[in-house]
């Protein structure tokens, strides 16, 4: 595509589609005047959008600042750039008409040469080491959370045992009157809840002890559906497709248990309409020197809803401790977070695939046992 109509020198047309970053031309009237191999890659320009003013081309892709906020055309770096200002290193998100989303880092400068005027606009597709950066930081922040969970509920778990054998006292010595038993009981169980939340912030913090042992995970996706069965309503589909033949995997059933029936409930919240609730399981080969000794398969575990989507702020943030996207005195925040600390006790991991009305999918994978040789 031509500069201005006119066909630039072939050194620097070479230089334009083999320096591997997007470059684009945009004139002092606001038109798309150039733009390499890569930069139409990069944005999905079409051949009849060449001809478009970038004003046009703008209005069928949707920019983000990295903490989420819109970012107006007239605050875009090419209309501030159009206006005489040197736009150097912003990162932005574009959201492109068929959902997907890439991270771009992007230069504007204006110039003015040979009587030509416009904006030169640089553009780098830095999406994958976004993801990273982020992953790497969720990570620390988990992990420093998990910490601190560790030593609360410490803590916590001596205080509550305090409470409760003093109530137990309290209630065998005082020659209690109705009143006395009424108030006692209720201590007795305000004590009980909240060791249980103690409980779930132990499973965060991967400090409770497990009772490992061979488990086949197709077993206890049926004992959880048998059990989790009364809470289906008749909006609801429920479909399995779980293959036969899966290897054992290392695990305390009953956590196990938990973290489907935690998601299951999770999935069922997401449908208040109704929909189809999907559980699957396969296995799957692992690549490198480990594969090669008797442990060949990971297993996968997916739950999916047709829900309401989760968008991708709120995906970043679900498997923290109290984090939570339900109303007030609605939801305790620790029913994601105690899924990821079993998940991650049993050397685990686990990730949810989602967007906004597209419903939602967590996949747990957990590590094979070893074949026997």
């Amino acid at each position: 595509m031509p500069i201005f109509g006119l066909q630039p020198a072939g050194l620097l047309q070479t230089i334009f589609e083999e320096i591997g970053v997007a470059v684009a031309v945009i004139d002092r009237h606001g038109k798309l005047a150039f733009a390499n191999q890569t930069a139409l890659g990069l944005t999905g320009i079409t051949e009849k959008q060449k001809s478009a003013s970038f004003e046009e081309w703008r209005r069928n892709y949707h920019f983000e600042d990295p903490l989420g906020h819109e970012i107006p055309l007239e605050d875009s770096a090419v209309m501030r750039a159009l206006q005489g200002e040197r736009v150097a290193s912003e990162e932005v998100r574009i959201k492109f008409p068929d959902g997907s989303t890439k991270w771009l880092l992007t230069w504007a400068y204006p110039f003015s040469v040979a009587g030509l005027a416009g904006v030169l606009a640089i553009v780098v597709d830095e999406t994958t080491e976004v993801e990273l950066r982020r992953a790497s930081s969720q990570l620390q922040r988990m992990e420093t959370l998990g910490a601190l969970a560790g030593g609360l509920t410490h803590d916590l778990n001596n205080i509550l045992d305090t409470i409760s054998l003093n109530v137990e006292l309290a209630q065998n010595d005082i020659p209690s009157t109705q009143d006395y038993r009424l108030r006692l009981g209720q201590i007795k169980a305000a004590s009980s809840k909240a060791a249980g939340l103690v409980k779930r912030l132990m499973q965060f913090s991967r400090t409770q002890e497990l009772d490992y042992r061979p488990v086949q995970i197709n077993e206890i996706v049926g004992d959880v559906l048998h059990l989790v069965n009364p809470l289906f309503r008749r909006n609801i589909v429920v479909s399995t497709n779980l293959r036969s033949g899966l290897p054992d995997v290392t695990g305390d059933a009953s956590q196990l248990e938990q973290v489907l029936v935690n998601l299951i409930v999770n999935a069922l919240d997401a449908m208040p309409n109704g929909g189809e609730l999907t559980i699957s399981t396969t296995a799957v080969p692992i690549s490198g020197p480990s594969s090669k000794n008797g442990s060949p398969e990971r297993v996968l575990v997916t739950v999916a809803d047709s829900g309401m989507g989760i968008s991708e702020e709120v995906q970043s943030l679900i498997f923290e401790p109290f984090f939570t996207t339900k109303p007030p005195g609605e939801g305790t925040g620790l029913g994601l977070s105690s899924v990821y600390g079993i998940v991650k006790q049993h050397q685990g991991s686990i990730a949810v695939h989602s967007s906004p009305g597209a419903g939602a999918s967590f996949v747990i994978s957990l590590p094979a046992q070893k074949a026997k040789l």
